[in-house]
């Protein structure tokens, strides 16, 4: 037998072999692979943010929380001032809060510039998504141009960091629970 007829032998044997495999698959079934879409309708992102807090439920219009009400000094990184915003969820958690807002809470900070009369120069938003990450009580983090443009978002690692030190209260800085 020449090098031929042996390579010809073993390309027939792996097309059968691959026709067998596919037959079985068929026959047998196989999981359905989830199209990538089916695996990220309901995870979280920064354009269904922006459009939860510019279009559907504007922020502009939600509460403050009772002790930060209107601009207010501020830290780095959010800028010299700063004015927070929350969404009913948080207001009413407000009440009996019980160790974590529920999920669905959104806190918008806009950083304002050096004077309360400077508009915002970005926006940091932490939004409670269950099940998105559990080992940081679940919050979506994102920040974002006044217009809406994301700048960066999900587990932002410098968000989770510093927020950490507030583990306890739910890593909110503004407001004591």
């Amino acid at each position: 037998m020449n090098k031929f007829t042996r390579l010809k032998s073993v390309l027939n044997s792996l097309c059968v072999g691959g026709v067998a495999l596919v037959l079985l698959l068929v026959v047998v079934g196989c999981p359905a692979v989830p199209e990538p879409s089916d695996m990220t309708d309901d995870a979280p992102t920064g354009a269904k943010l922006v459009t939860r807090i510019m279009q559907d439920d504007p922020y502009q219009v939600w509460a403050q929380f009772p002790d930060h009400q209107g601009t207010f000094e501020s830290a780095l990184p959010h800028g010299p001032m700063s004015q927070v915003f929350i969404s009913g969820e948080v207001e009413a958690a407000l009440a009996n809060f019980d160790g974590a807002l529920p999920d669905g809470s959104i806190i918008v900070k806009e950083n304002i510039g050096t004077s309360p009369n400077v508009t915002e120069a970005a926006l940091t938003v932490m939004w409670k998504v269950q099940g998105f990450d559990p080992e940081n009580n679940d919050w979506f983090w994102a920040n974002m141009t006044p217009a809406g443009k994301i700048v960066a978002e999900g587990k932002v690692q410098g968000c989770t960091a510093c927020h950490g030190g507030a583990r306890t209260n739910d890593f909110v800085f503004v407001h004591e629970f």
